[in-house]
């Protein structure tokens, strides 16, 4: 027994301790932030993209040499397109573009100005935003509209990635669901780009359909036993995260970010050594839970970034977090028939510790990133891969799909063998 103990606490307490000696250098999320003002013949926007993603993305340097900045502002003009809803193209000139660092790590800031041409609404346009997106799959841009007066909160307008289409902005039309509408997309938008989020939940799953015999994943839970456990799994991350976005939000908490993206690293390293080996089985839910209030502080961590004002606002705190679920329950619902199928056959046991150990690298990839900033082309190579699991959840479905129709037909010739052809 101790000697188990040792096997998964020497790793935990190595991720631990990378936590508390992080120099706090890890962006929160690798997102961009575009705050758009309109005014009465031009909108302004005022762009903060990460600055080692800026470095990793384009190779260009980030020393603030003027050189630099050039470089930049060529980057940033080339790659930023606005056009009325008819398509005439607005005129976006750059204003001030510097690399700063006010809290946490060092950012690339610009302002733009975007004027329409004659005749055209100022308050109705798309934005076509094809920076750091296509270099970095897992990046997004977040969009919020801020109006003139001082201190007033921004409002979500929406998030751009690799693969969507120009944000339609139309600041004069809003009803009163549009704040919830607009939180729902910023919930959705983080979890799909939230790799560490679905991988830890996903990895947690896999030895839902199996027990634990001799200190290994063995027997066989039964079908009902198994959707049973994936829905105790399932509802004790959701309260989890529920429960610390709330409180974060509404409490208005100042969060260290960089300790809290760690911490979730680390939870997805322990569900992945837990579902290569159990750690403590038939726990899965104490464990979704657990890490469930930790990455409910990191999604409070973006709402708070945002300055969206949804701490003011129970419906849009509301929207962020159905988001969130909505996307989640579509990915496991797309992957759980698949686990129910193949938990029944040998194959399983290889898949389960392929995936298994496959998380146990990204987790300590993640680790090392966040704690000390570096292994950077590492994580951004590797969540580039994951932007492509769709492929292979359809893969693991035609192998389920597969196996249950092979099984049928052996069925009925087993029929056909014991009785004979029918008449």
């Amino acid at each position: 027994m101790t000697d188990r103990l040792n096997f998964w606490l020497k790793p935990f307490l190595a991720a631990l301790i990378a936590i508390l000696a992080s120099p706090l250098a890890a962006h929160s999320t690798p997102n961009s932030e575009v705050r758009l003002t309109v005014s009465e013949d031009k909108v302004v926007a005022d762009i903060i993209v990460p600055q080692g993603e800026y470095a990793f993305g384009t190779g260009n340097s980030v020393d603030g040499s003027p050189r630099s900045i050039r470089l930049a502002r060529r980057y940033l003009a080339a790659r930023i397109d606005v056009a009325t809803p008819g398509g005439k193209s607005w005129t976006v000139s750059m204003g001030t573009v510097e690399f700063v660092q006010t809290d946490g790590p060092p950012d690339l800031h610009a302002v733009a100005y975007l004027v329409p041409p004659a005749g055209a609404e100022v308050s109705q346009f798309t934005i076509d935003w094809q920076v750091l997106i296509d270099e970095l799959p897992g990046h997004f841009a977040l969009f919020l509209h801020v109006a003139e007066a001082a201190g007033a909160n921004s409002t979500v307008i929406g998030a751009l990635r690799k693969g969507t289409r120009p944000l339609a902005v139309n600041i004069t039309e809003q009803s009163a669901l549009t704040p919830l509408t607009a939180a729902i997309r910023l919930g959705a938008h983080h979890i799909l780009e939230g790799y560490d989020h679905l991988l830890f939940l996903l990895v947690l799953l896999l030895p839902a359909p199996l027990l634990a015999q001799a200190e290994a994943w063995g027997g066989n839970r039964s079908t009902r036993g198994t959707v049973v456990k994936l829905a105790q799994i399932i509802t004790a991350f959701t309260i989890g995260h529920s429960l610390t976005l709330i409180a974060a939000t509404f409490g208005n908490w100042s969060l260290p970010t960089a300790p809290v993206e760690v911490a979730i690293a680390v939870s997805v390293f322990v569900s992945a050594m837990h579902a290569a080996r159990p750690i403590l089985p038939g726990k899965e839910p104490i464990i979704a839970l657990v890490f469930g209030l930790v990455h409910g502080l990191a999604f409070a961590t973006l709402v708070q970034e945002a300055q969206a004002g949804m701490a003011s606002s129970a419906l849009t705190l509301l929207g962020f977090n159905l988001g969130i679920e909505l996307v989640q329950l579509a990915i496991v619902g797309a992957v759980i028939p698949s686990l129910l199928v193949l938990s029944r056959y040998r194959l399983y046991a290889g898949l389960r510790q392929a995936l298994a150990y496959l998380g146990i690298a990204a987790a300590t990839a993640w680790i090392i990133h966040r704690a000390t900033g570096l292994a950077e082309g590492i994580v951004v190579t590797m969540e580039a891969a994951m932007s492509q699991a769709a492929w292979l959840v359809v893969a693991v479905s035609i192998l389920a799909i597969g196996l249950v129709v092979r099984k049928h037909f052996i069925g009925m010739r087993s029929d056909i063998s014991m009785h004979g052809p029918a008449a």
